[in-house]
């Protein structure tokens, strides 16, 4: 098919070409002689027109092929140490052998037959695509793996293509879960999986262990956490596994629990309490079973750090809106506060959308209150916040904390905060009922001057409307309008400040100030979260909250086994923000042998919270079990800035040499959950897959040519140039 790719306009193209012809078509006639070599020129110069209008038309011919393309059969062969054991049973043969044989059977031929086949290995990761035929060369040694992320990774890859299935080869244990139930997701490609020893092959020996503990590694001073440990094992004869947690090596608590005899796992829950500043040493214990013989993996140890965060932030919002949505995400970016959000969900109860929950509620008594510097009141009727609440609330402002009323159509409405105490500290006598429209706001002249509204004024001199408004508010002696919406009445007080007591008090009449975050030049000027980022600055305690300069340190993983290695990362950042150039940092890493070993952090690109930053890291592999600690250090100008510490534990063992029986119920799992079949023998898995149907999908693709961008075209018309330029030289003519 030819087709014209040519820009301008078909009928400018002709008009122009016409236009050219005319024109010589007219000179001739006009000028020159009949003769034989002037009708040679007029030729060759109508030649060359038509030669140009076809190359200005840019034609070109479009070819349509169309492909058939195989689908794609994957195979998946673990490859990590437990594949190496098996059944403890004369003459039985181990799991790496039995997944060999599986590959080793005719149905390889029938589906390559109809499909691409594509063979991995995975381990610690998942590994690169390799021939199936390579197997043999595989190194079992895996310390760790990690089936679920693997299988992730593998679906991601193949996402979109047509893929058949995928055989899975493997035991089934996932070292890296602390329990199974990730198998019953649903996956988007079929799995087939096999049985790779007999059943209830295994004479179980005793054996528990802690497989992991989760728990916040910095808190509040004050409030309470969880430490949730996963314990599992299998052959405990009934014998009742008891728990014990030390804290600094005194016992705190114990708890029994109780394990299948086939195996499983349980977890168990501690409360911790937090009543002192400091960084805790927190050991969980599982005394041996008898006749268990591996007990290296019986404790694990984690450090929490208790902290006092100063400016702690508490906001507690009614039903859901858009206004807590959007505040709720700037509060969590502001580094001068430590939010605790709460919603008002189905039935009455909060949920908690921000923050570390701890021993908090959304009661907002007088102790709880007393942690929090300050509160943030949202969308609460008079009846929600209740006669002690409010009582509550006055009294932590006037000891010194910092409310803001976010206010909404139930909070300024009739039964609202007015008929509540909180009405003596309200910075509006009076205001009307809450209008709708597009009304324009301007900051006031106090708002000019507030530090709410400070830094470059041209971030502030054209503000978004607002869309309503709470109107006609009659400000109370000593309020200050910062912001105002105009109205046919007038200007309105939209954002409105004052203090009581030894507090400040802030209040908005309206419910829509979210808008600013959708404003058009939201990205350019940033005027919603500048406003609550330099109104969070405002409302703080005027003391100074700590160094300028500041070193943050993170690992790439909490817990690790024996010669693995963990990625230390560090962030430096001064009160402007600004990173690092050329100063080194340094690390150091405790071991839990005491010694300190030093390193020099290399500049690098880190991730923390999601983002990546200019930064410093180095690798550290673990050589010794336990708990290690490692610290961040920087020099500028002879003034030292260290990191917090951080900890991260190295277990002496890995699980996959302990023996135990293959998770056959996961892989069972896996197959049911993404369409495929788990086979209880190697036979009735080369039947199905020797059956499998096959659906090939076409493919088309479109060749395009150039019909004037060529050498034989530029090549006539560079001729056709030539030949009329010689027969006028040759003639004499001009």
């Amino acid at each position: 098919m030819i087709i014209l790719e040519h820009t301008i306009p078909t009928a400018l193209i002709c008009t122009g070409i016409a236009i050219a012809v005319i024109v010589a078509a007219f000179s001739a006639w006009r000028y020159l002689q009949i003769s034989i070599y002037n009708i040679i020129i007029m030729s060759v110069r109508l030649l060359f027109l038509a030669l140009l209008t076809w190359c200005m038309l840019q034609p070109s011919f479009k070819q349509s092929v169309t492909h058939l393309l195989k689908p794609r059969f994957v195979v998946a062969i673990d490859s990590s140490k437990s594949m190496l054991l098996g059944p403890p049973v004369p003459g039985a043969t181990n799991r790496w052998t039995e997944a060999k044989m599986a590959l080793d059977q005719p149905w390889k031929s029938v589906v390559a037959a109809e499909c691409d086949i594509d063979a991995y290995y995975f381990a610690t990761d998942l590994g690169s695509r390799i021939d199936l035929a390579a197997v043999d060369s595989v190194e079992v040694n895996g310390p760790t793996t990690q089936l679920r992320d693997s299988l992730r990774k593998l679906g991601d890859r193949y996402k979109g293509q047509n893929v058949t299935g995928i055989l899975l080869l493997s035991d089934g244990l996932d070292t890296r879960e602390a329990d199974d139930g990730w198998a019953n997701e649903k996956w988007p490609i079929p799995f087939y999986s096999v049985r790779l020893e007999p059943k209830a092959a295994w004479e179980i020996e005793p054996d528990i262990r802690i497989d992991t503990v989760n728990t916040p590694r910095r808190v509040t001073v004050g409030w309470n956490t969880e430490a949730k440990c996963v314990v599992s094992g299998q052959g405990t004869k009934g014998q009742a596994v008891n728990v014990q947690l030390y804290k600094n090596g005194v016992l705190q608590n114990e708890a029994p629990t109780q394990l299948p005899e086939g195996g499983g796992a349980k977890e168990v829950s501690f409360q911790l309490q937090n009543p002192e500043i400091g960084i805790y040493t927190y050991k969980i214990v599982l005394p041996p079973l008898q006749g268990e013989t591996h007990t290296n993996d019986n404790e694990y140890v984690v450090n929490v750090q208790v902290i006092d965060t100063k400016n702690r932030l508490l906001y507690v919002e009614g039903p859901p809106r858009w206004e807590a949505k959007y505040l709720t995400h700037v509060l969590k970016a502001i580094k001068q506060v430590t939010p605790l959000c709460f919603v008002r969900g189905l039935k009455g109860k909060f949920l908690v959308t921000a923050g570390v929950q701890g021993s908090m509620t959304a009661d907002m008594t007088e102790s709880q209150l007393s942690f929090f510097k300050i509160l943030i009141l949202g969308n609460l009727n008079g009846e929600e916040i209740g006669e002690q609440r409010a009582a509550n609330l006055i009294k932590f402002v006037d000891d010194g904390g910092s409310l803001v009323l976010l206010g909404g159509t139930r909070a300024w409405g009739p039964e609202g905060i007015g008929k509540t105490p909180l009405k003596k500290l309200l910075p509006v006598k009076s205001h009307g009922d809450i209008i709708e429209g597009k009304f324009p706001v301007a900051l006031t002249t106090e708002g000019k001057s507030h530090p709410a509204f400070s830094g470059d004024q041209k971030f502030w001199e054209d503000v978004p409307p607002v869309l309503s408004i709470f109107p006609n508010a009659t400000l109370s002696a000593g309020a200050e309008s910062l912001i105002t919406a105009t109205t046919d009445q007038g200007p309105s007080p939209l954002i409105v400040a004052q203090r009581y007591g030894q507090g400040k008090v802030v209040a908005l009449y309206t419910d829509s100030l979210w808008r600013w975050q959708l404003d058009p030049r939201a990205n350019e000027t940033q005027q919603y979260q500048r406003f609550w980022e330099q109104l969070m600055v405002w409302l703080s305690p005027s003391e100074k909250e700590g160094a300028s300069e500041k070193l943050d340190i993170f690992a790439d993983k909490e817990q690790m086994f024996l010669g693995e290695q963990v990625e230390i990362s560090a962030r430096f950042s001064d009160s402007k923000g600004d990173s690092l150039q050329n100063t080194p940092v340094n690390c150091e890493i405790t071991t839990p042998d005491k010694r300190t070993i030093p390193f020099v952090m290399n500049k690098q690109q880190v991730i923390a919270s999601g983002k990546s930053f200019p930064g410093f890291a180095t690798k550290f592999t673990a050589e010794a079990s336990g708990l290690h600690q490692a610290i961040a250090k920087v020099e500028i100008d002879g003034k030292k800035t260290t990191s917090e510490p951080i900890s991260f534990y190295v277990k002496a063992f890995t699980p996959e040499s302990v023996p135990r029986p293959a998770k056959t119920e996961v892989l069972a799992a896996i197959a049911q959950n993404s369409g495929g079949k788990f086979f209880e023998n190697v036979k009735d898995l080369n039947e199905a897959l020797s059956s499998l149907n096959f659906t090939q999908r076409e493919e088309e693709t479109v060749k395009y040519s150039s019909l004037w961008q060529n050498f034989i075209i530029i090549s006539c018309l560079i001729a056709l140039l030539t030949i009329e330029w010689s027969i006028r030289k040759w003639r004499n003519m001009p």
